[in-house]
């Protein structure tokens, strides 16, 4: 069917929501495909002798520092603002970050023009998720943040196979032309599609409105949401969002550089084997989602189990070099799988059971902003201990900060199930 005929078509509050989660994942798809440009690219802009490991990661850090300060100082904003202007924002600012950093000639203009597409970006994460609870159907609603948890590591994927692809006949910076031209045809996308089903989707609003599902804001609201973030244990949980994010976003960024380091390979080749390790993270979300089922309802107890479940499989990490690389890329796919489950917990269920007091997109901005300092916390100091220390130092520090996620965890899960069962009430 042509586009035309798609857009005069008159669509049910049903398809609706369906066609509108589609759009989301898309987008957000992509913009995860925009966050891994630069770590897709560490690996040869070290080879081309730019940067060194320190000063590489320093770019990738600044990115997140932003878009973490802009999650904490957003916190407010994000549930005020309609997400869909919020992505509109994030869309057209990636796309003037990406064609900045194609032209960005020095260390200093990189680390301004990726930090600021870092700001930029702060609202896309909450906005995707309120447009989940709001602007689709009770019986979408569950299925969608499931499905929702793929999208990262389906822009991850897109984004090391472009690389791949792209770094064996040119340059890095263009990787970077490459998003920019596939963000446009999104934005023109999300754009068209609004448009046209708009009508229905602030039909499904009301609807979710007048069956409890959210609400509207108000001034008391607001007073009360300190204590239900401090009953719940979220604020207890900012420090194992820290370090699961540092694990899982710092190990990934560095992995082409520790198997190049290890194993004399390439750098494309090493993209290759990312993005192998990355496909089969997408595992996670069913990881999460079974221990859920079966085996703890808890959703922090959960969180906190995929941790430590990851510490003995980093512990035999510090034989990278010795073992075959086949073998340490088996081990650093479980651990990244088990870690990425570990985000299906803390950024997607948890921020959902806040969604009837209107305050999702708020516990994401806070849970997700943890998670930005981690990524920079984990890019400074992952490249500054592999280079001066060497990978099995690094290697042992992970072990530790896995241990740390877990245990604090552990000691959120009571305050939760105590919230759960008050919110059921």
């Amino acid at each position: 069917m042509r586009i035309k005929n798609i857009l005069k078509r008159d669509f049910s509050n049903e398809s609706a929501s369906q066609i509108i989660f589609i759009m989301a994942f898309i987008v957000y798809s992509l913009i995860s495909m925009t966050k891994n440009a630069y770590s897709a690219s560490i690996a040869s802009i070290i080879a081309e002798g730019t940067f060194t490991k320190s000063s590489a990661g320093v770019v990738n850090a600044g990115f997140y520092l932003l878009y973490g300060i802009g999650q904490i100082a957003g916190v407010g904003l994000v549930d005020r603002v309609s997400p869909v202007k919020l992505v509109y924002v994030t869309l057209f600012g990636t796309i003037a970050a990406l064609i900045g950093m194609v032209v960005a000639k020095s260390f200093t203009a990189m680390l301004v023009i990726w930090s600021l597409c870092g700001l930029i970006q702060f609202g896309i994460w909450p906005a995707i998720l309120r447009v989940i609870a709001e602007y689709m159907l009770p019986d979408h609603r569950k299925k969608a943040l499931t499905a929702i948890a793929f999208s990262y590591c389906v822009g991850a994927v897109i984004n090391y196979l472009m690389a791949a692809v792209v770094l064996s006949v040119s340059v890095w910076r263009t990787l970077f032309l490459v998003s920019a031209v596939m963000l446009v045809l999104s934005a023109v996308m999300w754009g068209a599609t609004y448009k046209k089903l708009s009508p229905q989707l602030r039909e499904i609003k009301l609807i979710n409105r007048e069956q409890g599902y959210i609400k509207a804001n108000t001034k008391e609201k607001q007073k009360i949401s300190w204590k239900l973030l401090l009953s719940s244990g979220i604020i207890i949980l900012l420090i194992p969002a820290f370090l699961r994010s540092a694990m899982d976003n710092g190990v990934k960024a560095w992995v082409p550089t520790m198997i190049v380091d290890s194993y004399g390979v390439t750098a494309g080749f090493a993209s290759v084997l990312t993005t192998v390790l990355l496909i089969v993270n997408l595992s996670g979300v069913f990881i999460s989602n079974f221990i859920r089922s079966k085996v703890l309802k808890n959703a922090t107890a959960g969180f906190g189990l995929v941790c430590l479940l990851a510490v003995p499989f980093t512990m035999l990490l510090l034989m990278i070099g010795k073992i075959p690389i086949s073998v340490s890329v088996i081990l650093l796919t479980v651990i990244t799988t088990l870690v990425y489950a570990g985000a299906q917990f803390v950024n997607i269920i948890i921020p959902s059971y806040f969604a009837k007091y209107n305050m999702t997109g708020a516990v994401a901005a806070m849970l997700n902003g943890a998670a930005s300092f981690g990524i920079v916390f984990a890019n400074i100091i992952f490249g500054v201990l592999a280079q001066k220390y060497g990978w099995n130092t690094t290697i042992v520090f992970w072990v530790i900060m896995l241990s740390l996620a877990g245990v604090f965890c552990l000691i959120t899960a009571p305050m939760w199930s105590k919230f759960i069962k008050k919110g059921e009430n």
